[in-house]
């Protein structure tokens, strides 16, 4: 499922402690002024700094490299009604599927974990059409954390996922179901977990059970293996799947540097397929603009920059894609206020 808002929210649910922080600087961090109004500390029992965070987030890095391309003209305008609660107003000129108006609402709640988690948080977005999408992620405790999906199309329910997080000091395992179903014997079941073995290296191992009566015996059964290695501004990942298919990322950063490189390998025998992906992003912070590129061996080319008017509150976009392959290129212009 896609996720439910296009704007960006107040707090980054999933963004996780970094895991050089040390146990006295969490403490330090705990024991400092909120920076978000109206919250207060949770109590927390274990120490999360060597955690390896959850399965879905070994790529995470590499992938919030690749540029956002758009195509025709978006604005989008963002409201701050209280310290935590916010709507959006979108609008977006195109030939595409995602073109017209578009209303988003964030909330945040007033449990706060660290100095960028804060729970509850609900996201959500509906359109014209009936097209709606909304997400609620909450954190229990220090080591459980929910997140529930629902999405409807054309006044109809599309799909909901559900998915429970549990955290230890070395260790997270993850169970999801989405859109399952008593009455047609049919949902998906994914079981995921993720271990830090040594300071450098993370194991994890997913199995993913799907049920439907439209599929050939009914069910199937698909599991897979990852393995991450980190540097002191590097990591590297392999993810391998008995069926075939293997990806392998690789991630670089220097410590203070402007610059992040990612590296994508992607290959499955049952379609044979095999792809490589190079992307950036580059800040100028004195110009305060970033730039984000990608190019593919399909003949996929994108570049997005994005320029911030401090010290007003816009935020000026350009995207272009090039397809090689296709003789196809977009274009896109946008402006950002809030």
């Amino acid at each position: 499922m896609a996720h439910p808002s296009g704007d960006t929210p107040l707090i980054d649910p999933n963004n996780p402690l970094k895991h050089d922080q040390t146990v006295d600087e969490q403490q330090f961090s705990r024991s400092a002024t909120p920076q978000f109004p109206n919250t207060r500390w949770m109590n927390a029992t274990t120490d999360l700094s060597r955690n390896p965070g959850v399965y879905d987030d070994v790529f995470k890095k590499i992938k919030d490299l690749m540029p956002p391309a758009f195509e025709g003209a978006k604005l989008s305008v963002t409201k701050m009604l209280s310290s935590h609660f916010q709507v959006s107003h979108s609008l977006t000129l195109s030939s595409g599927p995602n073109c017209g108006y578009k209303f988003g609402g964030n909330y945040v709640g007033t449990q706060l974990y660290s100095q960028s988690e804060v729970f509850p948080v609900i996201l959500g977005d509906m359109d014209p059409n009936g097209n709606a999408n909304a997400q609620i992620i909450h954190q229990w405790s220090d080591k459980i954390r929910t997140r529930l999906l629902a999405q409807v199309q054309s006044y109809k329910m599309a799909g909901y996922q559900f998915a429970l997080d549990y955290r230890t000091r070395y260790t997270s395992s993850t169970i999801t179901l989405a859109n399952v179903d008593l009455i047609t014997n049919s949902g998906i079941l994914v079981l995921q977990h993720l271990a830090r073995v040594t300071k450098n290296l993370d194991i994890g191992a997913e199995i993913l059970y799907q049920a439907s009566p439209m599929m050939p015996g009914k069910h199937i059964g698909i599991t897979s293996f990852v393995a991450r290695y980190q540097g002191n501004d590097w990591f590297t990942g392999v993810k391998l799947s008995p069926v075939g298919v293997c990806n392998i990322g690789y991630f670089h950063q220097q410590k203070n540097s402007p610059l992040q490189l990612g590296v994508e390998f992607e290959s499955s025998l049952a379609t044979k397929e095999t792809s490589a992906t190079f992307s950036y992003q580059y800040d100028l912070g004195k110009a305060n603009t970033t730039f984000r590129g990608m190019i593919d061996t399909n003949g996929l080319v994108i570049g997005v920059i994005e320029k911030r008017l401090a010290p007003l509150p816009f935020t000026f976009l350009l995207s272009s894609s090039l397809n090689h392959a296709k003789a196809a290129y977009r274009f896109g212009i946008g402006l950002l206020i809030g």
